[in-house]
C-alpha cells in the first residue's frame, strides 16, 4: 500500500526485521536533509507497502493565517498532520493549517473548536493527545490513547510498539522524573513547557527515532528527526491525573498526558501472521 501520492520523498528509513522485532535502517546522509522547515520521511516495510510523513518546522512561518498560532502552539498539530498524511491519502499534501481548518473543525466538536480559535492567538490552546485520538479514529486510523500509566509498564507498552514497527505520539514537559519523583521541574531539553512528538520507531542501536517540530541546539543537524534512548523521553513523560476530564484542547496540566498507541501496519501484520500460519515462513 503506498499512499505517496506522487511525493518525493527527502528521507528514507526502512523497517528491517529481527527475529520479532523491527527496527529502523537509513544511510547516515539523511543527516544533511534533517534542518529543513519541511522534510518528507518514508518509512518502508519489508513486506512492499510504505508511509510518508511530512515533518515540520513549526515556527517556520510557512502556514498561511496560521503561522503565527503554529510557532507559540503547533507542535501537536504538526504530529497530527504527519500522521494524518502518511494514513490516509486525501490528506497526503496536509500541512497542519489544512489539518486545523477541516481534520479539527469537522471531527472534534464544534463548540470546543470554536471556543478555542476565537480566542486572541497567544490564548488558543494545541488539541490534545485525546483530541487527536477523537481524529484519528473518526478517520479510521487504529490507534489507543493510555492516559494513566505506571512508569515500569509504561516503558514495557512503549517497547512492544515500537518494536512492532508502530508509532507513538506522545507529549512531555519541561519537568524532569527519576522514577515517579521529579527531580527537576525547568529542564528544556525536550520541551519549553509541553511538547507533542512522534516516536517512529527503534533504530539498530536501539536509540528511538522521534519527530520534533522544534529546533533544539543540542541535537545538531538532526533536527525534524531526532535520536533519544526511550529511558530518557520516559523521564520527561507523564500521566494525565484527571482521566475523566476529556478536553479536545489543551487546559490544565491534570487535563493532559499520556501517549497515544497508533497502528499503522497492523493489516500487513495479519497478513504476514496468515502466510506465517499456513506456511510456517515468511514470504
Amino acid at each position: 500500500m503506498n499512499y505517496s501520492n506522487g511525493i518525493k520523498a527527502d528521507v528514507h528509513l526502512t523497517l528491517v526485521q529481527h527475529n520479532t522485532s523491527y527496527y529502523l535502517d537509513y544511510d547516515q546522509e539523511i543527516v544533511e536533509k534533517l534542518n529543513q522547515p519541511m522534510v518528507y520521511v518514508k518509512v518502508s516495510h519489508p513486506i512492499g507497502w510504505e508511509r510518508i510523513y511530512p515533518i515540520f518546522q513549526q515556527n517556520a512561518m510557512i502556514y498561511d493565517d496560521y503561522s503565527t498560532y503554529m510557532k507559540m502552539h503547533g507542535c501537536a498539530c504538526c504530529s497530527l498532520t504527519s500522521i494524518l498524511a502518511a494514513m490516509r491519502r486525501s490528506k497526503s499534501r496536509f500541512m497542519p493549517q489544512d489539518t486545523i481548518v477541516e481534520a479539527e473543525k469537522n471531527l472534534l466538536p464544534r463548540w470546543e473548536y470554536d471556543k478555542n480559535y476565537d480566542r486572541p492567538v497567544e490564548k488558543q490552546m494545541p488539541v490534545t493527545l485525546y483530541g487527536i485520538c477523537q481524529i484519528l479514529q473518526k478517520e479510521a486510523i487504529s490507534c489507543k490513547y493510555v492516559a494513566s500509566f505506571q512508569r515500569k509498564e509504561a516503558m514495557e507498552i512503549l517497547d512492544r510498539h515500537l518494536r512492532s514497527g508502530n508509532p507513538v505520539i506522545f507529549e512531555l514537559s519541561r519537568i524532569r522524573y527519576k522514577g515517579n519523583i521529579p527531580v527537576s521541574i525547568n529542564d528544556r531539553k525536550y520541551a519549553g513547557s509541553y511538547h507533542t512528538m512522534i516516536m517512529l520507531g527503534y533504530d539498530k542501536e536501539g536509540k528511538v527515532i522521534i519527530t520534533d517540530s522544534a529546533q533544539r541546539e543540542w541535537a545538531g543537524s538532526w533536527q525534524r528527526l531526532k535520536r533519544a534512548d526511550l529511558s530518557d523521553l520516559m523521564n520527561y513523560m507523564f500521566p494525565q491525573k484527571n482521566t475523566e476530564s476529556t478536553p479536545c484542547y489543551f487546559h490544565k496540566r491534570k487535563n493532559t498526558g499520556g501517549f497515544l498507541l497508533v497502528h499503522v501496519w497492523d493489516r500487513i501484520e495479519n497478513i504476514i501472521q496468515k502466510k506465517i500460519g499456513n506456511s510456517s515462513a515468511l514470504p
